[in-house]
């Protein structure tokens, strides 16, 4: 878990008894992003054998992180509807250099003015690959089916 400065997220993951390390970049002089070096300084804390993924949330803006590569063998983009259409073409790097795209906060549609086909045509003008899923963290909706497309990826990379 990556913040610049604070562990909230850590401990909001904790409580559900996700093994967790956190990263605040203030000791590294308040980066924007997490390096390669430091994510791999965390893995001694984890028992590789028994974990089948490794979730590395890096600081949360679509600028900065796209610029490092941090060993993934994925990335996955959020993007709350609250953030507006024009993300994929205002911030390309970030939709260019990742896999998947979650489209989160979609509970939220019926209280925007928000124009989901707009978003969809940026995202296609930006990176026609990407995989985009629309959900909603707090309601679970779409949840289910970004979750086996990804246990589906794992399985076959572990199966290589």
């Amino acid at each position: 878990e990556g913040d610049i400065e604070t562990t909230n997220d850590a401990q909001k993951l904790a409580k559900h008894n996700i093994p967790v390390v956190q990263i605040e970049t203030k000791l590294f002089g308040g980066a924007c992003h997490l390096e390669s070096s430091w994510i791999m300084g965390c893995f001694e804390k984890f028992d590789l054998d028994s974990i089948d993924i490794v979730i590395i949330e890096n600081i949360g803006n679509l600028v900065c992180p796209a610029e490092f590569e941090l060993g993934d063998d994925e990335r996955i983009v959020v993007l709350s509807v609250t953030e507006g259409e024009d993300k994929p073409v205002k911030y390309p790097l970030m939709f260019n250099s990742s896999h998947t795209l979650l489209i989160n906060k979609i509970d939220l549609l019926p209280h925007l003015d928000f124009n989901m086909e707009e978003l969809l045509a940026n995202v296609k003008r930006t990176n026609p690959k990407m995989e985009i899923y629309k959900v909603s963290a707090k309601t679970g909706d779409g949840m289910n089916e970004f979750l086996q497309a990804l246990k589906s990826r794992i399985k076959a990379k572990i199966n290589k």
